[in-house]
């Protein structure tokens, strides 16, 4: 019946889970999503050519969709939004790509299902540092961000903070009370300032 497995991903249909957020927020959400699909198609010329047409369709919605906001609400507000329609889109791509329904969960499996996540996905760019890979941990660092640079270029620097807040779902949710997730304390991205993102995956299975 299922038509997924470890080879064949889930490839969820993210805009009508766009639409589905948007109901709960705006008064007119096809309007609003037609929009700001206006809106991303202009911001995409402000992107590099090269770059993956799914990052530059997600960066741009993304941005377009907290611009328009913008327009009728404070810039918090805004971005509360679109973290809370965004969020629920990146976490069912993600958990696709971890092949969370496809595999029994388990520590073991986060850190090769991450690896693989992480060769498939255009942030794969990214510059990355693994500090500890053992039975009780998974810590790494990662030394660049595609995303904040993206959203740098379009002037909504701010928004990077959706991604990071991504991260600190997707990992505290793949495997709940027992893989632990965290940055080593606050500030530990290269949003807040820092030299690197930190991610730790802690075993508590055992």
């Amino acid at each position: 019946m299922l038509k997924t497995s470890i080879e064949q991903k889930a490839s969820p249909a993210t805009m009508f889970i766009v639409y589905g957020g948007l109901k709960g927020y705006v008064k007119r959400p096809f309007w609003f999503l037609l929009r700001t699909a206006m809106k991303a198609s202009q911001l995409k010329k402000q992107l590099p050519k090269k770059l993956s047409g799914d990052v530059k369709t997600q960066v741009a919605m993304i941005a377009a969709m907290y611009i328009l906001l913008k327009e009728k609400v404070d810039a918090e507000r805004a971005l509360s939004t679109v973290q809370a329609i965004m969020i629920p889109v990146a976490l069912s791509v993600q958990l696709a790509n971890f092949r969370y329904a496809e595999t029994e969960r388990s520590f073991e499996s986060l850190k090769k299902y991450h690896e693989m996540a992480i060769s498939e996905s255009p942030t794969r760019t990214n510059v990355k540092e693994i500090v500890e890979s053992s039975d009780e941990k998974y810590h790494f660092r990662v030394k660049s961000c595609l995303h904040r640079g993206l959203f740098k270029r379009l002037g909504v620097i701010e928004l990077t903070r959706i991604m990071c807040n991504v991260d600190n779902a997707l990992y505290n949710i793949y495997y709940p009370d027992k893989v632990l997730f965290h940055r080593n304390g606050p500030g530990n991205t290269i949003f807040e300032g820092n030299e690197y993102c930190e991610f730790v995956c802690e075993n508590r299975s055992k």
